[in-house]
């Protein structure tokens, strides 16, 4: 995997994990938030229910039966204590009314009303800053609401019947706790903030070291795939040299034409690994604004006389300009693969058609050749490498008539990375019996 990939899964890497460290605080967070607002809300209800079961007045907190503990079973009696404990430590027992101060830090007001909805009696004792005017006001306007229960702006509403006839309305003051809760919020905020950065950076400085170590594993292999090229020229070389002297003095025959062949499908693949190395690399040379039409018509054109020999004809229709910022030998290699891979598997007495055309901004290179049995083949694996297909019949390059096919099944995988280099894409398809190859180069900026 060439160097610049391995950096954008690295910066993609980061990115995924910062986005999802985030998205779990922010859930973490608006769960504390929600739990928060529940359990007000059921405290509201709890504490005005007890209020409207004693006619509009908060009554004490039932003490424990000590006797009665007594005789209850040790399972029921451990498990009133552990209720206990479980509230002392969280704190439930002040949120829901049982700390003993409830009595003096709990705001409210109640409205008796009688059957005919004529106000019996405002109790406004545990409510400093609501007098009878306003305490009567806000409970015909819980009256006329939907609902029996919910809030009125910063108080919570409660409107039941009474046992003697008649309805009670009350009314509470959370703003404490709505407070506290939404400090709570704030705080995961920004520690959310604070946690999402500090990630981050965190997950940057460690990725380098994993990064460095696959980056100098990417460097090593590409390295080895150069100086392995180099090497093996050199017995190729000497095996040729030796099997032309051969030719020259016992003259051609099958098995020297065989090693021949050989020589020349390993110099071939040999080339094509090296080819595989250059075009992941990231470097695309000088970038010019230029006309890439009369290079790309001249690549294209050179394949002329090998399409003729096979029986084939080459076309062209390149539009003249094609103005791209690019790079002068990444179009070329790339022209000359697709228009070799048409020219090797068009079919006999077929036509290649190689087209060159602006969309906007980018151009738009086709290679297309007829391949009548194209129908049923899977073009979704056609750019992994060293894939062909009908491989059965194109062994060491052979075949029979004229499905006799010569590659190494490396030259699309090539296309692909190119053309990943300089961030364009490749489609194919078939129609109308020929396979088409489309390019889409941008224009780098």
């Amino acid at each position: 995997m060439p160097e610049h990939q391995i950096k954008s899964i690295r910066t993609k890497f980061i990115l995924i994990s910062t986005l999802s460290f985030c998205a779990v605080m922010l859930l973490m967070g608006g769960f504390v938030y929600l739990f928060s607002t529940v359990t007000i809300r059921n405290e509201a209800h709890q504490i005005m229910t007890r209020i409207a079961e004693n006619d509009g007045d908060l009554p004490e907190i039932p003490q424990k039966d000590e006797d009665a503990g007594e005789s209850a079973s040790g399972t029921e009696e451990k498990q009133e204590d552990i209720d206990w404990s479980l509230r002392g430590i969280f704190g439930l027992d002040s949120l829901f009314g049982e700390s003993p101060d409830y009595l003096y830090t709990t705001r409210y007001f109640s409205v008796l009303f009688n059957d005919d909805h004529t106000v019996e009696e405002i109790r406004t004792s545990h409510i400093a800053y609501i007098d009878r005017a306003e305490a009567e006001e806000y409970a015909l306007a819980a009256l006329n609401r939907f609902r029996n229960f919910g809030n009125l702006g910063r108080y919570y509403y409660y409107v039941a019947p009474r046992e003697s006839g008649g309805t009670i309305v009350i009314y509470l003051d959370r703003t404490t706790q709505v407070a506290f809760a939404r400090r709570v919020l704030f705080a995961v905020l920004i520690l959310l903030g604070f946690g999402t950065i500090l990630a981050f950076f965190m997950m940057r400085f460690f990725s380098k070291d994993v990064v460095r170590t696959e980056i100098e594993n990417a460097e090593r292999q590409k390295q080895f795939i150069t100086n392995a090229s180099h090497e093996l020229k050199t017995p190729l070389a000497v095996i040729s040299a030796n099997t032309e002297m051969q030719e020259m003095i016992g003259g051609e025959n099958e098995w020297t034409q065989s090693t021949m062949r050989q020589v020349d499908r390993m110099n071939g693949l040999i080339t094509n690994l090296v080819r595989i190395v250059r075009a992941q690399e990231l470097d695309t040379g000088e970038l010019v604004e230029q006309n890439i039409a009369p290079f790309a018509a001249e690549t294209a054109e050179s394949f002329s006389a090998v399409a003729a020999g096979d029986g084939k004809r080459l076309e062209t229709a390149i539009e003249d300009p094609v103005m791209l910022r690019s790079d002068e030998s990444k179009i070329r290699q790339l022209v000359s693969l697709l228009t070799d891979n048409a020219v090797k598997y068009c079919d006999k007495g077929g036509v290649i058609r190689v087209g060159l055309a602006k969309s906007g901004k980018a151009a738009v290179l086709t290679v297309s050749n007829t391949y009548a049995a194209g129908e049923s083949v899977d073009y979704s694996r056609f750019f992994e490498r060293f894939y062909r297909e009908d491989e059965a019949r194109t062994i060491n390059g052979q075949g029979a008539g004229e499905n006799r096919k010569t590659g190494y099944g490396i030259g699309l995988s090539i296309v692909e990375n190119l053309l990943k280099s300089i961030r364009g894409t490749i489609q194919v398809a078939w129609k109308d019996g020929e396979i088409i190859f489309t390019c889409r180069l941008p224009y780098l900026r």
